[in-house]
């Protein structure tokens, strides 16, 4: 998923995974407790793997289930919904948007060769 053994990713390098930019990532935290990156001693946001995955599940509720925020937190707090299940459901949709892009990239492609 991270393509390297990294221990902490930079805000930078967050919001590319998620395509969202930083302002989005400093507002899910301080609207998610649940979201706490480390700061170094340069006073840079370090995210590990395990809060990449706490904000993944954030981007899934709100922008594929729709939720609101507050729709959000509550889903957060439900103990019916386990971790495990939003895992499993964002990888689902993280394999369903690469064969979207894929098929994106067929389509221009075969309109190129269509064109000529």
């Amino acid at each position: 998923m991270f393509g390297s053994d990294k221990l902490y990713y930079s805000i930078g390098e967050v919001s590319k995974m998620l395509d969202v930019n930083a302002s989005q990532l400093r507002f899910w935290e301080h609207e998610f407790p649940n979201i706490k990156p480390k700061v170094n001693t340069r006073g840079h946001r370090i995210y590990t793997v395990d809060d990449i995955q706490q904000l993944r599940i954030v981007q899934y509720l709100l922008k594929e289930k729709r939720m609101t925020i507050e729709g959000a937190k509550l889903h957060l707090k439900d103990k019916k919904h386990t971790y495990l299940e939003n895992i499993s459901g964002i990888n689902v949709v993280d394999e369903l948007l690469k064969i979207k892009n894929q098929i994106a990239e067929i389509r221009k492609e075969l309109n190129l060769f269509a064109d000529e």
